[in-house]
């Protein structure tokens, strides 16, 4: 088939022809025309007022049972010494019980292992207000009869005003730096357009207890630092 004589002509025409310019108020990137984004970083530091320790009690014997027993009253025991420390009961929570058979080293041309023993486990977690007392709970702990610290570290009981202030400094960083840019490049800074959490984190001290303590060791709990972040549009004004 052969085109038109006026085809070509056409379509140089139309490829000369400016392109249209983007819909008003449309900008890539957040869909505000005339802006400056930012983004504001809120800290705010505490001391923490809880300790949480994963405190665990294994007990082994020849049978499943034996096991179970020694561990169920190895376990009643700690429970006993926390309420006579002083924690609540909606302080500690079971976390799991485990019952597993051990066997004997595997030497060779053996055939099917019988166990030799019975291994029984059980984990609480326990939360500690009394921050000042841990080494001794600690201490009070093992002489229950936990053989196995896991997991302590250190926690604010009530965060959220903590996070409400980091958010207020976030807000206020932004609000900083956005002056900032306009007064560098020369606009005047509008109203906000857009404000958008990007969420909080938490630093907290992690610590690695050991089956055996003392309350004479220092603990330190150092601050826990909560940061806020927060991402803020403002508009441009208009010039006069």
């Amino acid at each position: 088939m052969r085109l038109p004589n006026w085809l070509p002509w056409l379509v140089s025409v139309a490829l000369s022809l400016p392109l249209a310019p983007a819909m008003a108020g449309e900008r890539p990137g957040h869909g505000f025309h005339r802006s400056i984004s930012v983004q504001g970083v809120g800290v705010v530091s505490a001391r923490p007022d809880m300790a949480v320790i994963n405190a665990g009690v294994t007990s082994q014997a020849v049978t499943a049972k034996a096991a179970l027993s020694d561990q169920t009253k190895a376990m009643a025991a700690l429970l006993t010494a926390l309420r006579s420390f002083g924690i609540a009961d909606h302080d500690v929570q079971s976390q799991h019980v485990n019952l597993r058979p051990v066997y004997p080293k595997r030497r060779q041309n053996d055939g099917a292992r019988a166990p030799m023993a019975f291994r029984a486990s059980g984990n609480v977690r326990v939360r500690l207000r009394q921050v000042d007392r841990l080494g001794e709970l600690l201490d009070g702990m093992t002489g229950a009869g936990v053989n196995n610290l896991s997991g302590l570290h250190f926690a604010i009981a009530k965060p959220a005003p903590l996070r409400d202030q980091a958010r207020v400094r976030a807000l206020g960083d932004a609000k900083r730096r956005a002056r900032l840019y306009a007064a560098e490049a020369g606009v005047e800074l509008g109203p906000v357009l857009r404000i958008k959490e990007a969420g909080a984190r938490g630093r907290v001290p992690q610590f690695r207890a050991m089956a055996a303590s003392s309350a004479e060791r220092a603990i330190a709990p150092g601050e826990t630092e909560i940061r806020m972040t927060v991402s803020v549009v403002y508009a441009i004004k208009d010039p006069d």
